[in-house]
């Protein structure tokens, strides 16, 4: 396994646990910092077989307010809508119980080239060589087993999503007073062209960020200044320098998840959702479902890309549809609209709309699901927008 995210210390550990022979190289020396807006939904929890200890979860909200310009919507839930952590903890935590399952963990050790042999493939790094029947590519968006095991060169701009974010120290007192009793999450449309900010409150700091599709970016510095200045909650506080990363937007992105000797898995197979920009879950399910078509590979002395290719199918059955929908669903929103205030006049004050955001991060609610569950809003929505009266 190459890159030990969720995806890759995830596919370790089920093929350490499915008696494979396993390793798992990671880039950096762990425990590594990760830019990510660290939120950890419930439906996460289900997925993991263990429990994540206390000292991982940083807070865990309940309500969220949803801005946009001047107005603000609020939608509560009577149980944690999202684990706020970081990706240090989080990752560090998951590549030991892979570690704790079996799996050989290596970091410090970048890959420099893969190099396929008759009856094997050799992962290079700086630590030396090492082969393997097969390997699983976690290592990102902008990872090195993709590009050179051939499988795809780089991403198109309107695929990904540009992620700029800061943590801004603010002590525990003022976090605590940031969430109120409600115990909110900020989230703010109208700051991006095709995307959204957020504030996630932490233990003692806020992480601060938005989004915006690569292909309608202009100025990353002056998106994340021109938002920061926009949140009067932040005036007076040190705002760190940011730093950027990109986010697959799944459903956008249709890349090749399999070669000869090789498959995929997290955001370097595009699995990502684009509405909640969510992709831990997904890594997770990837991560398993590879390691458990490696296991099947070895058994059977297969790996030639027609029969790994069954891989891209389960994954498409656990979860493919859902990333699609889930494009469907950001596309009608914010992606390619700017009227967020007519849109959040129909959805966001909605019992309904709350009640299928609230399943999307629990996982009783599929994405697919929501479509349904939310059509007659968007139809009275498009009748307002033609001047067209709306039914009762």
């Amino acid at each position: 396994m190459i890159g030990a995210g969720p995806a890759g210390s995830t596919a370790a550990r089920r093929a350490a646990q499915l008696g494979l022979s396993t390793l798992l190289l990671e880039k950096e020396r762990m425990p590594r910092n990760k830019l990510c807006g660290g939120g950890v939904t419930p439906k996460v929890l289900k997925l993991l077989d263990f429990n994540l200890p206390d000292e991982i979860i940083e807070s865990a909200p309940t309500s969220a307010r949803i801005h946009v310009g001047p107005h603000c919507f609020n939608f509560h839930s009577s149980k944690p809508l999202v684990y706020m952590t970081s990706r240090e903890k989080f990752d560090t935590h998951l590549a030991r119980k892979a570690a704790e399952a079996g799996a050989e963990v290596k970091d410090g050790a970048p890959v420099q080239n893969l190099a396929r042999h008759s009856g094997s493939i050799e992962v290079q790094t700086n630590q030396g060589g090492f082969e393997s029947l097969t390997v699983i590519g976690c290592d990102g968006i902008g990872g090195p087993t993709a590009r050179v095991s051939g499988l795809y060169p780089r991403w198109e701009p309107r695929e990904v999503a540009y992620a700029i974010e800061s943590e801004v120290r603010v002590g525990t007192n003022a976090v605590q007073e940031f969430m109120g009793s409600d115990r909110y999450f900020d989230v703010y449309f109208g700051v991006s062209p095709a995307g959204y900010g957020w504030i996630f409150p932490k233990d003692d700091h806020l992480t601060v960020g938005v989004g915006c599709r690569l292909n309608k970016l202009r100025d990353g510095q002056e998106l994340f200044k021109s938002f920061v200045e926009s949140v009067n909650e932040l005036e007076g506080h040190e705002i760190p320098n940011p730093r950027a990363h990109l986010i697959p937007l799944g459903g956008a992105a249709h890349v090749p998840k399999v070669g000869d000797r090789v498959l995929l898995a997290g955001d370097s197979a595009g699995f990502a959702e684009a509405l909640l920009g969510e992709g831990i879950s997904f890594a997770i399910q990837g991560g398993k479902i590879a390691a458990e078509t490696v296991a099947e590979a070895c058994r059977m002395g297969r790996f030639d890309v027609e029969f790994l290719k069954s891989y891209e199918g389960r994954c498409w059955n656990a979860f493919g549809v859902d990333l699609e929908s889930a494009y469907r669903l950001a596309r009608l929103s914010y992606l390619e609209n700017y009227e967020m205030d007519g849109l959040a006049k129909f959805f966001f004050s909605s019992a309904r709309f709350h009640e299928c955001m609230i399943g999307l991060m629990d996982g009783s609610i599929r994405y697919r699901d929501v479509q349904r569950k939310l059509v007659w809003l968007y139809l009275k929505y498009k009748l307002a927008k033609l001047g067209l009266p709306i039914p009762a």
